[in-house]
């Protein structure tokens, strides 16, 4: 996934992390900061040169949008770090002196109540209250810098005394004007406070004073335009337990409590072991006692792990009994019952193959099969009797394409919004019979072509979910790209069609995950898709200079690959040969905004028969800069 970053000749592309860089990311500025103290600063031990300086001193210089005409980001940079002061000065109200607030705003600032007064019940259980605004807020009733402060200790109050209080600020909106600018924030407030943890999300509507050259933008007013509540009452929802649940193992302390950044630096480059790479995990009872087991993939020159549950909700390492702890690269793994009698089989995705392992019934596994496929990139495996013949088939989707698998074929160029140069995914038919005397291998066939699947089939895919959205028996398929249209790919008797325009769910929008559910009960199943959101490229891709010479289609899709995740309400069957048509109702709902968004399953949480979301976000975070991606 290509990240926008305010920088450059008119804009830069850099490379996110879950792909190389040619630029080090311990040299990237952003926001238009230029650092004050000289050369970037080395590592223990390391040596640097005057060359070096020039080249990090020259890099600075490119990377700030100052120099190449890019205000509106440089103003959102100053824009960044007022917000963070005000952050600062919100966390620490009960030492509150207007006189710190004149560097922040203007004489003739004026706010509405930035935590409305009419707040009204929307959710309650046992656990979650949200309140939200009954009616609309008043444009202005706290002015001056006194005004200013009040607010402020109006909306830290219910985080009084919390320790743990922290803010967040999301620029997403930037107009310049003579003078100034308007910006739209996303505001964040968090912490444990006595009545319960506690969680403040806002929208800001600011306008500023200034900006210009080094001179600071000041507050001229806030209009709090969305606001909600959420208040934990027993504390936080979840408690990290998984010392838990593994720490009696020896693998726990040896292997596990370890990051990626610390097996980097310990681990010979022979293993191919890679810094971007994901590795997934899976769930079941392998030894048929009733409790579920954790089976997690590991980066290569490292041992797969598997775990097995004891009924006091512990958990026994059992990898190197069971024979599934190789040290070979490992993305994606499934659990799932591929012979029918009655246990979990193992499939695991390693590069350019999947290993077939059949559970012996007690919860030890021997290699039954290995299907090659042309790329190495495997991102994720999903099971499904497409064909309804009584059996589970395998369909794995594929990022990057090998080139060494297509010599002498010409290559599509790489276009961001619509490329189809990726890996192919790959669709194996389950073929084991019931005569299979457990000697020979189990038999799995690619059909990809045979059933319509190999068309338009190299769009960066790194996610996928099966479902009968249109209700005729058969499993349909959605598949979430990275770099293209998504596709929703309706089984029509064993053959598959693109049908997402049509239903309306193309989705430009670097899809990394997808769900399905029926959310609103309504008995039609309902789609989410999880992509990234960002709020620099919300910013520039409205700037005027972004991509002049594009077309509004063109810009529309790079403006809606910034906007995060996407809810798509099935309304059921429009008539027809289009069948079943959605809408997106992303924003309504208020699910768009998902931050780096990776899995994102509907969960009934609270057991109360609605399905809830939940949605990873983030990359990694490193030992000596814990600020997640």
């Amino acid at each position: 996934m290509l990240m926008l970053l305010a920088v450059g000749a008119v804009v830069t592309w850099q490379f996110r992390p879950d792909r190389p860089s040619t630029v080090p990311t311990s040299t990237v500025v952003t926001k238009g900061e230029r650092s004050s103290e000289g050369p970037a600063p080395v590592a223990s031990g390391n040596l640097t040169s005057s060359r070096l300086e020039q080249r990090w001193d020259r890099q600075q210089h490119s990377l700030d949008p100052r120099n190449d005409g890019w205000q509106s980001e440089a103003f959102s940079g100053a824009v960044d770090g007022q917000l963070k002061r005000l952050g600062e000065l919100l966390v620490h109200t009960g030492s509150l002196d207007p006189e710190k607030l004149r560097a922040l705003s203007a004489d003739n600032f004026s706010c509405s109540p930035l935590r409305p007064q009419d707040l009204e019940e929307v959710f309650r259980d046992k656990a979650i209250l949200v309140r939200r605004p009954s009616s609309v807020q008043d444009a202005a009733r706290h002015h001056g810098t006194a005004g200013l402060a009040e607010a402020l200790r109006q909306l830290a109050q219910p985080l009084t005394g919390a320790g743990d209080a922290r803010t967040k600020f999301k620029t997403v909106r930037v107009r310049l004007s003579d003078g100034g600018a308007q910006t739209s924030v996303y505001f964040q407030f968090s912490g444990s406070a006595p009545t319960g943890f506690w969680q403040i999300n806002a929208t800001w509507d600011v306008q500023w004073l200034g900006g210009q050259a080094d001179v600071r933008p000041r507050l001229v007013s806030i209009n709090v335009r969305d606001y909600e509540e959420v208040v934990a009452a027993a504390g936080r929802l979840f408690a990290d337990c998984t010392e838990a649940v593994l720490g009696e193992n020896p693998s726990f302390d040896q292997q596990i409590r370890y990051g990626l950044i610390h097996w980097l630096k310990r681990i010979e480059r022979l293993h191919q072991m890679w810094v971007y790479a994901r590795n997934g995990l899976a769930v079941g009872d392998v030894n048929g006692d009733g409790l579920e087991d954790l089976y997690l993939c590991q980066p290569a020159g490292l041992p797969n792990r598997l775990f097995i549950q004891n009924p006091d909700g512990t958990a026994t390492d059992r990898s190197a009994r069971a024979g599934v702890d190789w040290l070979a690269h490992t993305v994606s793994a499934l659990l799932v019952d591929l012979d029918n009698d009655g246990d979990q089989d193992l499939v695991t995705a390693v590069r350019r193959k999947l290993l077939l392992m059949e559970n012996d019934s007690t919860g030890r596994f021997r290699l039954r099969a290995e299907l090659a496929f042309a790329d190495q990139d495997c991102q994720s495996l999903s099971a499904v009797d497409y064909d309804n013949d009584g059996d589970l088939d395998l369909y794995l989707c594929v990022d990057i394409g090998d080139p060494r698998a297509r010599e002498g074929e010409s290559q599509p160029p790489f276009v961001y919004h619509d490329a189809n140069n990726g890996g192919a995914n790959v669709l194996f038919r389950n073929d084991i019979t019931t005569s299979n005397d457990g000697v020979d291998p189990w038999v799995f066939t690619d059909v990809t072509k045979a059933i319509g699947l190999a068309a338009d089939n190299r769009r960066h895919s790194l996610a996928a979910a099966w479902e009968d959205y249109d209700d005729d028996g058969d499993q349909d398929l959605y598949v979430a790209n990275d770099y293209g249209p998504n596709w929703l790919l309706r089984n029509d008797g064993g053959h598959f069609v693109n049908v997402a325009r049509e239903a309306g769910v193309v989705d430009y929008g670097g899809g990394m995950s997808v769900s399905w559910a029926d959310y609103n009960r309504d008995g039609l199943m309902d789609l989410y898709v999880a992509n990234m959101f960002s709020s620099a490229g919300s910013r520039i891709t409205r700037q005027s200079q972004f991509q002049a010479d594009a077309d509004e289609d063109t810009r529309a899709i790079y403006m809606r690959f910034a906007k995060g995740n996407t809810l798509f309400e099935n309304h059921g069957d429009a008539g027809g040969s289009a069948g079943p048509r959605f809408n997106d109702v992303g924003a309504e709902s208020a699910v768009e905004m998902g931050r780096w968004a990776w899995s994102s399953p509907f969960v009934d949480l609270n057991n109360d028969g609605w399905a809830d979301m939940v949605v990873a976000n983030g990359f990694h975070t490193g030992e000596e800069e814990t600020k997640d991606l």
